[in-house]
């Protein structure tokens, strides 16, 4: 069984990564957005909506002096980008789950990558409690208001992860429930 964190922006991430690391090993990590600029480790794959944006992201990594993500992948038919970012590979996939119409946000983006395009057999969200209000990594004084508008993508996709995912906040867990170890741990 293999488990992945999915790790967002909201100013609580660090909080959350730690506590889901208490409840047992992953074997791997996806991030969206801003925190692949931050991330301290590498990622399996930093995911994004917004294309144009991870080339600031990797000089941000790289002037922290953080080694590169394994993979960079944005939306299939999206804005075009480098074919290489900081040594990571770089590739467009399809940012829903099959049957999902509508945006579910950079974080159900992402957790889609870890279950689907990296074949992750679960996933612990941390930093993505979608709901409206939640500070930002980066600024936690401004709320991001972006969380009721993008629900409808999660419950679309709620038949294809209610079972393998779990969330550590939010309106995501209220959804997902809370991990255990027993989660974690493939029991």
């Amino acid at each position: 069984m293999r488990v992945a964190l999915v790790v967002g922006g909201s100013a609580s991430v660090w909080e959350e990564v730690e506590a889901a690391l208490a409840l047992g090993d992953y074997h791997g990590a996806v991030g969206c957005n801003d925190v692949g600029a931050i991330w301290p480790g590498r990622l399996d794959a930093n995911v994004s909506l917004h294309a144009d944006q991870h080339r600031k992201w990797a000089a941000q990594r790289a002037a922290r002096g953080l080694p590169p993500h394994k993979r960079v992948l944005i939306v299939q038919g999206g804005a075009q980008s480098e074919p290489r970012l900081s040594s990571a590979v770089t590739g467009e996939t399809e940012y829903r789950f099959p049957g999902q119409t509508v945006s579910g946000s950079s974080g159900l983006f992402a957790l889609k990558v870890a279950l689907i395009d990296l074949g992750f057999d679960r996933a612990v969200l941390c930093g993505i409690p979608m709901c409206d209000g939640a500070g930002h990594i980066l600024n936690p004084g401004q709320p991001w208001q972006g969380g009721a508008a993008h629900q409808p993508g999660w419950i679309q996709a709620l038949p294809q992860i209610k079972d393998r995912a779990r969330s550590m906040s939010g309106w995501t867990r209220a959804q997902l429930g809370r991990p255990d170890a027993a989660f974690v741990n493939g029991d």
